[in-house]
């Protein structure tokens, strides 16, 4: 009998940059602030919906997004808030309020310039890169 090979594929191949932002402010005046700085087009997307699981139950939160997508569509970024009134998206980075998520992009002086014009904004104290491979809620973030 002859084997049945299945190949799993997927639209995109799951690679991205993650920055991690601290501000003080909304996710619509911070994308605001981008868009404004930075020349950039984000605007509001579905938000994303995670299940959690805490003691007994599962609950289902929900954290806004952002989205920027350029006119060539090689290049998609994601402002994803960090937190909701109920928990937090990467609960291992809990000082973080958002996370910017570039695909299509993996140079680094690209990550370098785009972390130094993000700490140019007045309203946002800090970024830096977020190694992925350290994150245990890594699949909590969308993979395209």
């Amino acid at each position: 009998m002859k084997k049945k090979v299945h190949k799993l594929t997927s639209s995109g191949n799951g690679t991205f940059i993650l920055l991690g932002i601290s501000s003080h402010e909304n996710d619509y005046r911070l994308s605001w602030a981008i868009n404004r700085r930075l020349g950039l087009d984000f605007r509001r997307s579905e938000n994303l919906a995670v299940s959690h699981k805490n003691e007994n139950k599962t609950e289902q939160l929900e954290f806004s997004v952002f989205q920027h997508i350029a006119p060539d569509n090689i290049i998609k970024m994601n402002l994803i808030s960090n937190r909701c009134q109920d928990g937090f998206l990467i609960r291992e980075m809990k000082n973080i309020d958002f996370f910017l998520q570039i695909f299509g992009e993996d140079d680094q002086a690209f990550t370098d310039r785009m972390s130094k014009n993000l700490r140019s904004i007045d309203i946002v104290s800090t970024v830096f890169e977020v190694p992925r491979k350290n994150l245990k809620s890594k699949w909590n973030l969308p993979l395209e």
